[in-house]
């Protein structure tokens, strides 16, 4: 894992090892090509179709590698670009479609989706081992609501600080279960890359990915 606040200057490998390629096979076909004039026999030289052939060939090769070289540029501005803007939201308070809570002292918060025709709603909290700590009933109103959580399971017990995973439930007159979406606001405390991806670390502990991120403040 990588943090993007110590990246800067970064280079395609993959570029850079073409265009030493590049300069080494010039060098070298120069060198056949002269040893090639020097040695011809002058009663019967080389067909000159054949240099333009040789030249116009090893010239197609030389401008592919430099368009790569040069797009391999471009991309690795864009990324240091999009990294600048990823390190933006440290610090900023951003909504995130997740259905990961970190439950604190003041206990725990979230946004759930109503939608139309629900005739039954159950939201449940459940630990990080898939445990059903808290079951609440919800509201049928179709919309978006505040769900707050004040720590306190369904035997009565105070649970313990840490990160628990909210379900919502919704359900029809027919009993069919319907599309919802719950949604987590928190601050971003670092941003850093893993795997090629730039993942964001919230204050609660959770780590989201950038399509994750609904909005921010």
């Amino acid at each position: 894992m990588t943090d993007l606040s110590v990246q800067s200057g970064m280079t395609d490998p993959a570029a850079s090892a073409a265009q030493t390629r590049l300069t080494a096979d010039t060098q070298s076909f120069l060198k056949l090509l002269t040893t090639q004039l020097s040695n011809q026999d002058p009663l019967a030289p080389v067909d000159p179709t054949q240099f333009v052939s040789q030249l116009a060939q090893f010239s197609s090769v030389e401008q592919a590698v430099q368009s790569n070289s040069r797009l391999a540029e471009v991309l690795s501005e864009l990324r240091a670009s999009g990294d600048r803007m990823d390190l933006s939201y440290i610090g900023r308070e951003v909504e995130v479609a997740d259905t990961r809570v970190a439950l604190t002292e003041d206990g725990a918060s979230a946004r759930y989706l109503v939608p139309d025709g629900a005739q039954r709603v159950e939201v449940r909290i459940l630990d990080m081992e898939g445990k059903t700590v808290r079951t609440i009933q919800g509201s049928t109103v179709a919309g978006i609501k505040d769900l707050e959580w004040d720590g306190r399971t369904d035997s009565g017990t105070q649970a313990e600080t840490g990160i628990y995973r909210v379900e919502i439930g919704a359900f029809d007159k027919d009993g069919k279960q319907l599309e919802t979406q719950i949604t987590v606001t928190d601050k971003v405390r670092r941003v850093v890359r893993q795997d090629g991806k730039t993942l964001f670390q919230l204050n609660g502990g959770q780590v989201v990915t950038r399509d994750q991120i609904v909005s921010a403040g």
